[in-house]
């Protein structure tokens, strides 16, 4: 894994780049429940350019398409961000 993504992880869906933005417009955040596009950790998404995983959000979220609200999804690594650490 790359990153310290895996299940568990706490994680922010956010932009990459101007050009490439994440379908996610409202920069959710949540937890990574598993790995994305079939059972086997690492899976590799090919029109995703980058290993998925299925974050189940915070809150309900609506896609930049208007369509939703998702509890859950599929994202794309390249737009994930590992949550701050809270301090006690």
């Amino acid at each position: 894994m790359s990153a310290g993504f895996g299940i568990g992880a706490q994680v922010v869906v956010r932009d990459v780049s101007e050009d490439d933005r994440s379908p996610w417009p409202d920069e959710p955040s949540g937890v990574i429940v598993r790995a994305g596009g079939s059972a086997i950790a690492g899976v590799w998404g090919r029109a995703a350019r980058s290993r998925m995983w299925w974050v189940e959000f915070d809150e309900p979220q609506t896609d930049a398409a208007g369509d939703g609200p998702f509890p859950s999804a599929q994202v794309p690594e390249r737009y994930l961000e590992l949550a701050p650490v809270v301090a006690d």
